[in-house]
């Protein structure tokens, strides 16, 4: 029972309501949930002043508010008994409407309740009138939930009318009802440093992710990046539609960035995902020839970084004079193959770590060498000290 009115008033409505709510799931009752639009619009078709001529909703923190316009004005006391607003909820997607909420006129002034579009009263709601043709109710999400259809409808019984009962108009005039969706969509993507060697022989790498959304359905991508000490995000690639996406990205030698995707559904409702690193590495070919002792071997090899690799022989050794930097990483991707074992040495102290061929799988573009961090300074050696063809294929160095 609505709470509030007179007696002859309270009685009468909850009837209204349900004959209401018979009327539109005839009316409404069939087709897919369509993109909301905000503000639905409907033609000078009703007689009477309650003729509908937008049904808008918007929201807040915790609530929305559906706003009817007419195209005629009229005053709270025009309603009388007989006369209200309707907005019907569809909260489970069911083609069935869970929720009325009632614009009318009871106790010398506009008032509003939700009810179970049927007898069952929930609670008052807040109303407004904003301007001579304009009503406004506000629904706590709590009753709504954050996706739900909806649609606007009139009554009305005064003078003048020319209908044989009361006068109907209902925004949209037909199914679907209108979807207002506060759900944000869905980032899906690992969180795990992305080798751009390890999946690829150039710096062009793919970028996996999953993007969805359950109801309006994704509206827009976009993927961003930063370098790791940056604040500031550049957009490097976009596109329309959900699903699992691969974007191909062009990076760019020796870079360390976050990556992320920030993804828009049809209603406007933003995810900016989870940010990735992306270690783009230098190629071995970048490698001052002055850094080696000795002559290594240039193999040509299509499933190589960038081509090639350049092989050591027992011997030999690569020094690397890694310049001044605020932090970084140490990464050395090279092919498994071969019998050889490298001792690692820093700034000129004894082995810190010895790499065995043994250890690794005889593939290209294996990572040899992880997780090494960098002191000040920091000068690298790598020495042969047995077997032939160890592979420096590429790196990564400072960021």
């Amino acid at each position: 029972m609505l709470r509030g009115s007179r007696e002859d008033g309270t009685r009468r409505r909850p009837l209204f309501a349900a004959a209401a709510f018979l009327l539109v799931a005839g009316l409404m009752s069939t087709g897919p949930a369509s993109a909301h639009t905000f503000t639905k619009t409907d033609g000078n078709d009703s007689p009477g002043k309650l003729d509908v001529r937008t049904a808008s909703v918007n929201h807040g923190n915790n609530k929305v508010v559906h706003t009817v316009r007419t195209f005629e004005g009229w005053t709270p006391k025009n309603l009388g008994n007989d006369s209200f607003f309707i907005i019907e909820i569809d909260k489970n997607f069911d083609d069935d409407f869970e929720q009325c909420a009632f614009i009318f006129f009871a106790g010398g002034r506009l008032r509003g309740s939700l009810t179970n579009c049927r007898r069952t009263f929930i609670r008052s709601l807040p109303v407004s009138k904003p301007s001579k043709a304009v009503a406004s109710i506000t629904v706590p999400t709590a009753n709504t939930g954050k996706a739900y259809r909806w649609v606007a409808f009139s009554f009305w019984s005064g003078l003048p009318a020319r209908c044989s009962d009361r006068c109907f108009d209902a925004a949209p005039n037909r199914p679907p009802p209108i979807l207002h969706d506060l759900v944000r969509p869905v980032v899906d993507m690992s969180a795990a440093t992305l080798r751009v060697a390890q999946g690829s022989t150039t710096t062009t790498f793919g970028f996996p992710f999953t993007v969805s959304d359950a109801h309006s359905g994704i509206a827009s991508w976009r993927v961003q990046r930063r370098p790791l000490q940056s604040s500031t995000w550049e957009n490097v690639v976009s596109a329309s539609g959900g699903g699992a996406q691969n974007p191909l990205i062009s990076g760019t030698e020796g870079t360390h960035y976050l990556y992320r995707v920030v993804t828009k559904d049809k209603q406007g409702n933003q995810t900016i995902g989870p940010s990735r690193t992306v270690y783009v590495p230098i190629d071995d070919t970048s490698i001052d020839p002055a850094d080696f002792t000795g002559t290594p071997s240039t193999i040509e090899d299509t499933d190589a970084f960038g081509g090639s690799y350049q092989a050591l022989d027992a011997g030999e050794v690569l020094t690397l004079d890694l310049a001044e930097f605020d932090e970084c990483i140490f990464e050395l991707t090279g092919p498994g193959s071969g019998d050889w074992i490298v001792e690692v040495h820093l700034n000129g102290g004894g082995p810190f770590v010895t790499l065995d061929a043994s250890d690794f799988a005889d593939a290209q573009r294996q990572l040899l060498l992880e997780g090494l961090g960098c002191v000040d300074p920091s000068i690298l050696t790598f020495t042969v000290v047995s077997g032939s063809g160890f592979g420096i294929d590429a790196f990564v160095g400072p960021a």
